[in-house]
């Protein structure tokens, strides 16, 4: 199997609003992928002023009425005038097939203090998980969407979030 290059982007966007434009803590930006696709990547651009952002990759069964929640990224800004570069952006993998482990932090009964971080199963319903989390679902349908929440009051927001995807090819 080769590598798929390049990639395809199915969400190009850049969040300017500082708030007042959210439904629900954030703004949804739906997209459908093919059914060939192999892997999206999510990658956030945040460009955020006295406040925070962080995205959400959400997965549908059942076209788009119902999401719940893959990955979300941790909470970044850069309190500046323009979008980060990419070396700074936060980045998503989603599995297409088989989910990421499901990463909710948990105390350890064999040693006090200590930290278990890894369980499969469990609820995914959307906006539920922490910045860092994973829910350990794969991609559900064709119909997904992103969902970035501001953290704080921003006074300035310059935010891209770009979805991109390779897809099988008949050459490779």
């Amino acid at each position: 199997m080769s590598i798929r290059l390049p990639l395809t982007t199915v969400l190009d966007t850049t969040i300017t609003d500082n708030g007042s434009g959210s439904v629900a803590g954030g703004w949804a930006f739906p997209f459908k992928i093919t059914q060939d696709t192999d892997n999206v990547v999510v990658k956030m651009s945040p460009s955020v002023v006295a406040a925070g952002v962080s995205v959400t990759f959400q997965t549908s069964d059942d076209g788009g009425t119902t999401y719940y929640d893959v990955a979300r990224s941790s909470i970044a800004s850069n309190s500046g005038a323009t979008t980060v570069a990419g070396s700074r952006a936060q980045w998503l993998s989603i599995p297409t097939i088989g989910g990421l482990p499901r990463n909710v932090v948990t105390t350890s009964l064999l040693q006090t203090g200590s930290l278990i971080g890894v369980v499969f199963n469990g609820s995914a319903a959307a906006s539920t998980l922490t910045q860092g989390q994973s829910s350990g679902l794969p991609i559900l349908g064709i119909q997904n969407r992103v969902f970035v929440i501001m953290t704080g009051d921003s006074t300035s927001n310059s935010t891209r979030v770009q979805v991109l995807v390779n897809q099988q090819s008949a050459s490779a």
